[in-house]
């Protein structure tokens, strides 16, 4: 039972993080390439 608060306390924790900094789920991965707007390209 304090194994489950603990869990339930930590994916709180993680979830109030990634709202708070505005992590996109798909960003996490080590393959997502954001494509550069076109003003930027030189």
């Amino acid at each position: 039972m304090r194994f489950k608060q603990w869990f339930l306390g930590l994916v709180a924790t993680v979830a109030m993080v990634v709202a708070a900094t505005g992590i996109y789920p798909a960003s996490w991965g080590l393959l997502y390439q954001p494509e550069v707007p076109a003003e930027l390209r030189k």
